[in-house]
């Protein structure tokens, strides 16, 4: 394998994703709301729609992984935050990586559990981006990198 530089960067969740996030939360309503369903049952089901989906835009909003710092060796040392806001830093692994578009998602590994991290334009600056794309073709995590799409 070629050497790769080390790249670390902090971890915010995307606001694009988020957004969208909550426009399908809006559309599912609508979706319960225009059915032919009894009213009681649209009732029960939107309310279900809202909380779920509340709770999961709050967890998105709120991730356990704050930084990642991927070493020249392969190795994956990922800050994580807990409950109260106390920061540990933990090793772990890059599991699997996907580049669809504009979107990288990198599945870690983390020593209890899993994390994964949705990258979009408004998450992660231009020139780590392209790093990440970079690295993740040479180490052969996704197939190839044109790079008139970096």
């Amino acid at each position: 394998m070629r050497s790769a530089p080390a790249i670390g960067f902090e971890y915010r969740p995307s606001r694009i994703l988020a957004a969208a996030a909550a426009l399908l939360i809006v559309l599912a309503m609508i979706a319960i709301g225009i059915g032919g369903a009894p009213v009681w049952l649209r009732a029960v089901l939107e309310t279900s729609a809202l909380a779920y989906g509340a709770w999961s835009l709050w967890r998105f909003l709120r991730p356990c992984v704050r930084a990642l710092s991927w070493r020249s060796d392969g190795s994956v040392s990922i800050k994580l935050t807990d409950r109260h806001g106390a920061e540990t830093e933990v090793q772990g692994a890059l599991q699997d990586a996907r580049v669809l578009g504009p979107l990288i998602v990198l599945q870690l590994r983390l020593t209890r559990g899993a994390a994964n991290l949705w990258l979009l334009h408004d998450n992660l600056d231009a020139d780590t981006r392209r790093r990440l794309r970079m690295r993740l073709a040479l180490d052969g995590t996704q197939p190839s990198v044109n790079a008139d799409s970096i």
